[in-house]
C-alpha cells in the first residue's frame, strides 16, 4: 500500500486572514446559488453590489470569485449588465480533478476496485429495492444471451445500475471510478474479446437479481463480478498498478489560456517526477518557457494553487514550488457538482451510511499506531471545541477513520460526503438541538474509535451504522 496523504497535510494556498475570509465568502456564494435553485445564466449582482452584500473588501471578494470560478459555480461577466454569472458544474471537471489527485498520491488499481466494490454493491442493493416498471426494458437487455460487442462501453451495466439506485452520489462515483479503472491498462477495448462470455454471464446474473428485487443477491453478485474483474486485470501484463503519466490533464489545448499553461506546468511536474518542495521555476523563467504574459502566468498559478499542485513563493529565493498532494480541491469540485445535481439529505445519509460502515470495517482491519494517535487527536479537538469550532471538529473523527482505511479512493469519497454535509449545513440545523446532542455524538465517536483501535471490525461497523442512522433521522 502506498504512503497515505494526511487530510490536512498543508493549509490552503495563502492561508492568511484574507484567504480565510475569501473562502468563507465563496461558501456563502455557493449557499446563495443553491438557495436560488442554481439559476444558470442569471447574474447574482454586480461587483459593487456583492461587495456590499458580503461586507468584504474588493480584494477579498475577487479572491472568493476565483474560488467559485474554479469550482464552476459562477464567473465574472464584463460589460453592461455584467456581474457574477451563475454557471454549470460539469462531470468532466470532477473526473479531471479526481485523476490528477489519484495520480499524485500514487493510488493503486487495487484501491480503485476496492472502492468500486463498496459503491457498486450499495448501488446494486438500492437498485433492486427501487426498480420500477419504466426501468425493466433497459435492464432486461443485459439478461439476453448475446455476445458482448468489443466496441460497446464495458461500463454500461455498471452505469445503469448506479442510475437505478436513484442516488446522485453513487451515480457520480461509479461513473468516475469505472472510467479511472480503464486508465490503468493500455488495451481496455480488447478485453471484451478476452472476457466477453464471463462478463456477459456476470452482467446477466446481476440484472436478474435486480429485476427480481433481491437486493442482497444483487449486491453479492456485483461484488463477485468486480472481484473477478480485478483479479483478471491484476494478472495481465498490460495492467499497471499506478496511473501512467499520460493520463494527467491529457486534454491539452493548442491555445495559451491559463488552463493550458497550468496543464503544461503540471505535465512538467509529473514527467520530471518533481517532489513536494522542489522548484518548478522562477516567475521570469516560466514566463519565458511558456511564452505568456505575467498576468496570464499568474492566473495559471492560481489554478495550480487551487488544485494543490504548486505554489508561488515571492521574494528572494522565490519561485513556483511543488506542493504536497491534498484532497481539498477535488473534494470541493465533487461536492459542489453533487449539490448542483440536487443530492438530497436523505440520499446523502444513505450513501454516508453505506460508505462509512465499510470504512469502519477496513479501518479496524488496518489500524496502525499513527491512526490510533490521529483518532485520539480528533476526539480531543471535538471534546474541547467551542460552539463555533465544533462545526468543523464534529467531522474530524469521520475523516480520520476514512484515512485509517488506507484507501485513497474511498477516503476521497468520504471527504466529499463530509463536505456536502457542510454545504447542507446539517451540523447547523438548530443551535439548541446541536448543543443537546453534542455530548451524545462525542460519546458515540469515542465508541467507534475504541472499536477501530481494538481491531473489532464487527463492532466498528455496528457502532458506525447506528451513529449514522441516528444522524440520518435528524436529516429527514
Amino acid at each position: 500500500m502506498a504512503t497515505r496523504v494526511a487530510t490536512r497535510s498543508l493549509p490552503r494556498p495563502g492561508a492568511d486572514s484574507n484567504a480565510k475570509r475569501a473562502a468563507k465568502v465563496a461558501d456563502r456564494i455557493v449557499e446563495d446559488v443553491m438557495a436560488l435553485g442554481w439559476p444558470v445564466g442569471e447574474v447574482l449582482g454586480s461587483e459593487a453590489e456583492l461587495v456590499e452584500r458580503y461586507q468584504v473588501s474588493r480584494a477579498v471578494f475577487r479572491e472568493a470569485v476565483r474560488l467559485v470560478e474554479h469550482q464552476q459555480v459562477a464567473r465574472t461577466r464584463r460589460g453592461p449588465g455584467g456581474g457574477l454569472l451563475v454557471t454549470e458544474p460539469t462531470v468532466g471537471a470532477v473526473i479531471d480533478a479526481v485523476v490528477l489527485y489519484l495520480h499524485r498520491v500514487d493510488a493503486r488499481l487495487d484501491e480503485i476496485f476496492e472502492a468500486r466494490v463498496i459503491l457498486e454493491e450499495l448501488a446494486s442493493y438500492l437498485a433492486a429495492e427501487r426498480i420500477g416498471q419504466s426501468d425493466l426494458a433497459e435492464l432486461q437487455r443485459f439478461t439476453e444471451a448475446r455476445p458482448v460487442d468489443p466496441q460497446d462501453d464495458p461500463r454500461g451495466l455498471h452505469v445503469l445500475v448506479a442510475a437505478l439506485s436513484g442516488n446522485p452520489g453513487l451515480q457520480l462515483f461509479v461513473d468516475v471510478f469505472s472510467r479511472v479503472a480503464q486508465l490503468y491498462t493500455r488495451d481496455w477495448q480488447r478485453l471484451g474479446r478476452v472476457v466477453g462470455k464471463e462478463t456477459e454471464q456476470a452482467h446477466a446474473r446481476i440484472a436478474e437479481a435486480i429485476l427480481a428485487g433481491d437486493a442482497n443477491l444483487a449486491g453479492r453478485r456485483m461484488r463477485k463480478h468486480l472481484l473477478a474483474e480485478a483479479g483478471f486485470l491484476r494478472r495481465r501484463r498490460s495492467t499497471r498498478q499506478l496511473l501512467p503519466d499520460s493520463v494527467v490533464l491529457s486534454a491539452s489545448s493548442s491555445g495559451k489560456g491559463a488552463e493550458a499553461v497550468a496543464r503544461n506546468i503540471t505535465h512538467t511536474i509529473v514527467t520530471k517526477g518533481l517532489q513536494p518542495g522542489e522548484l518548478v521555476g522562477t516567475e521570469p523563467d516560466l514566463i519565458k518557457r511558456e511564452g505568456v504574459s505575467r498576468a496570464l502566468l499568474r492566473e495559471a498559478v492560481r489554478l495550480l494553487e487551487h488544485h494543490q499542485v504548486a505554489r508561488m513563493r515571492r521574494g528572494p529565493g522565490g519561485g513556483l514550488f511543488v506542493m504536497a498532494p491534498n484532497a481539498d480541491a477535488v473534494t470541493e469540485v465533487a461536492a459542489i457538482y453533487l449539490a448542483r445535481r440536487g443530492m438530497e439529505l436523505g440520499q446523502l445519509a444513505e450513501m454516508r451510511t453505506g460508505v462509512e460502515v465499510a470504512i469502519a470495517d477496513l479501518a479496524a482491519q488496518r489500524v496502525d499506531d499513527e491512526a490510533v494517535a490521529r483518532l485520539a487527536e480528533a476526539l480531543s479537538r471535538e471534546e474541547n471545541a467551542s460552539d463555533v469550532e465544533r462545526v468543523e471538529a464534529i467531522h474530524d473523527l469521520h475523516a480520520v477513520a476514512a484515512a485509517a482505511a488506507q484507501n485513497r479512493a474511498i477516503h476521497l469519497v468520504a471527504l466529499v460526503l463530509i463536505r456536502l454535509s457542510r454545504l447542507h449545513q446539517i451540523e447547523r440545523l438548530a443551535p439548541k438541538a446541536r448543543k443537546q446532542i453534542a455530548a451524545e455524538v462525542l460519546r458515540t465517536h469515542k465508541g467507534i474509535a475504541a472499536a477501530i483501535e481494538k481491531g473489532d471490525s464487527e463492532l466498528a461497523r455496528h457502532r458506525m451504522r447506528g451513529h449514522l442512522e441516528a444522524l440520518g433521522s435528524l436529516m429527514s
